[in-house]
């Protein structure tokens, strides 16, 4: 095993020369954010996939912060939403054959007032209402393909939050 360091992460090689990161701060947080009938998503371009990817809100659990905290702020930072009760889904490995990464995912039905998002100066994030039928079925049909996303709506329906039709 070959390893080059960078700032927070671990660029580890193997002996067939593949690559892993292991990250300083591997924590990450999304929410399922239920507003209605409707589900709060995101898009943001991703260049590992060089496209505009339909996502939860969510990211990085900062130093102190507990993972409930850490999803409140970037709901709020992403969208401008405040919420109310959180519900813990679960723990997902996005990408485990590549890296340490670890989400935790959350469920909310519980939305409050909204106030201008609060972007990091490398975010552009643009935020929409979606139908929860029509979220199900952009997943079903592989229009939506984010692991995070679906990795929430089955955990959800698993959790009792949400009635996943046919």
């Amino acid at each position: 095993m070959h390893e080059k360091q960078e700032q927070g992460e671990h660029v580890i090689s193997d002996q067939r020369g593949r690559k892993y990161i292991s990250l300083d701060e591997p924590e990450g947080v999304v929410v399922l954010a239920k507003k209605e009938d409707a589900f709060l998503l995101i898009r943001q371009y991703r260049p590992a996939v060089d496209a505009v990817v339909v996502q939860l809100p969510g990211g990085g659990v900062e130093p102190g912060e507990t993972l409930v905290q850490a999803d409140r702020r970037e709901l709020a930072e992403e969208t401008g939403y405040m919420c109310g009760n959180l519900n813990y889904l679960g723990t997902m490995l996005p990408a485990s054959r590549r890296s340490n990464d670890r989400t935790h995912v959350f469920f909310t039905d519980d939305m409050h007032d909204r106030q201008e998002q609060q972007l990091e100066d490398h975010e552009n994030i643009q935020v929409y209402s979606l139908p929860i039928t029509e979220c199900i079925h952009k997943v079903r049909n592989n229009t939506f393909s984010d692991g995070e996303l679906s990795f929430a709506l089955l955990q959800a329906h698993l959790h009792g939050y949400l009635f996943l039709e046919g």
